[in-house]
């Protein structure tokens, strides 16, 4: 049998409420409870920003609807589009993600999403 990547176990003792906080913690993360505790310990701090839900949404939207325009010009169905509202909106937005970024100095969680500095 092949030896584990990470063999080494580390446990230690919570009161109930300790325990149902790190669960919450682990819960608005997004991340699996190893993942988050590793990173809490080993790397950048976790700070999870609940107002970027909907923001990554609508960048979602976006990124589906060039996706979309893209493949009409590709095929000679549309011609012209004018996205220079688009590219302003997206721009701020960016610029907007990327300052809470470096506010926090690190790692900023949403859910199942992780943005890195840089991303």
């Amino acid at each position: 049998m092949a030896e584990r990547t990470r063999s080494q176990v580390v446990a230690f003792r919570v009161t109930k409420a300790e325990r149902r906080q790190i669960e919450g913690k682990v819960r608005k993360s997004g991340l699996s409870q190893q993942a988050y505790l590793l990173r809490a310990a080993l790397e950048e701090p976790i700070c999870v920003v609940e107002e970027l839900r909907p923001i990554l949404a609508e960048l979602r939207g976006w990124g589906r609807n060039l996706n979309q325009l893209a493949l009409l010009a590709h095929t000679g169905r549309v011609q012209t589009v004018y996205l220079r509202e688009c590219t302003e909106v997206l721009g701020k937005t960016y610029e907007a993600v990327n300052r809470l970024l470096t506010e926090k100095d690190g790692v900023i969680s949403c859910g199942n999403v992780q943005l890195h500095p840089g991303t």
